[in-house]
């Protein structure tokens, strides 16, 4: 979210639809009749605001002018009335009420979007879906099959966000986000979407030049490139062997991506998640370094999506095409 946006904003506790306004007056607004009383469109442009930290982003995102967006709050204001935001030359911030405002303009929104999808149920899915998801896995699963998904749901707009770090859904503004790994305890709902292996492998052309290890000890004599970050991937565990084998680093990078073109131009070893590398093993362009030795638990691959999103008929057959990728042993070798 945008820094000029007060930090304070996404965690404000709900309130009561009955508060304690800045003059003290008790604001005896009818939050539950909102839908009555407001134009949908003004309470988007407010939710949109807010999300996108700020009215020059949002106008931006939604291809209006920041006028109109500050004309449909201050509608929302004057109906309301009540101060939905602090605006200053350089930022804005969410009051109280504002917050409470926010909570309900949600659950409106949403509920105004289901019943749409209910009303067009005979029609094919359509509208925006935006999918967040870590660059590896959009280059290697969902790029080489999303014209598949195009052609059987054409009127749904896609939007690929990738990102290698872990974002939150409603600030990265997305309707679904793959995420590796063990989830942890959440309230967002969740979608198994299958599991990959770990594989370490070189280039040829490295292993000519350095060696070709015929036991774990004899990785000691290579040099690994490593990833930044989660450091755990860098770690490399045999069986039988009761400690990690050290490996000399030969280069460390940030992005998966930039650690295989590495490991292919023959920088050193590394390992990978399989989908990432099933093709270099399949052409010859890697080959795994003792295989079937190397200890590492499969990567789990999920689907994460809000609550409020969960009915859309876009998103759940997108979940379904995701799980069926899963299923599919013939997806770049992967999970």
């Amino acid at each position: 979210m945008a820094s000029g946006l007060s930090s304070n904003l996404m965690s404000t506790p709900h309130m009561s639809a009955a508060i304690c306004c800045e003059n003290r007056q008790v604001w005896n607004g009818s939050l539950q009749k909102l839908h009555e009383l407001l134009r949908m469109g003004d309470l988007a442009a407010f939710v949109g605001i807010v999300d996108d930290g700020g009215f020059a982003e949002s106008a931006r995102r939604r291809g209006v002018s920041a006028s109109t967006l500050s004309r449909s709050v201050t509608r929302l204001e004057a109906q309301l009335k009540v101060t939905l935001l602090r605006r200053t030359t350089r930022s804005i911030e969410i009051t109280p009420e504002g917050a409470a405002v926010l909570a309900e303009a949600r659950e409106i929104l949403d509920r105004s979007e289901a019943l749409q999808e209910i009303a067009t149920s005979g029609q094919a899915p359509a509208g925006p879906l935006r999918v967040n998801a870590p660059v590896p896995y959009v280059l290697h699963v969902l790029a080489p099959r999303l014209a598949e998904f195009r052609a059987k749901y054409p009127d749904i707009q896609l939007s690929i966000d990738m990102t290698d770090t872990l974002v939150d859904l409603i600030g990265s503004h997305a309707d679904v986000a793959i995420r590796f790994g063990r989830l942890p305890d959440s309230d967002m709902l969740h979608r198994p979407l299958g599991q990959t292996a770990w594989k370490l492998v070189a280039s040829p052309e490295y292993l000519d030049r350095n060696g070709w290890p015929k036991t774990p000890a004899d990785l000691a004599l290579l040099e690994q490139v490593r990833f930044a970050a989660p450091d755990h991937i860098n770690t490399l565990r045999f069986a039988g062997h009761s400690a990690p084998v050290s490996v000399p680093p030969a280069v460390t990078a940030g992005n998966g991506e930039a650690v295989r073109q590495m490991v292919l131009g023959g920088l050193g070893i590394a390992r990978f998640s399989d989908f990432m590398i099933a093709d270099d093993l399949s052409t010859g362009r890697l080959v795994e370094l003792l295989p079937g030795q190397l200890e590492a638990e499969p990567l789990d691959i999920s689907a994460l999506y809000l609550t409020r999103v969960s009915g859309l008929r876009r998103l759940g057959v997108f979940l379904d095409w995701l799980a069926s990728l899963g299923e599919d042993r013939n997806v770049r070798g992967s999970f």
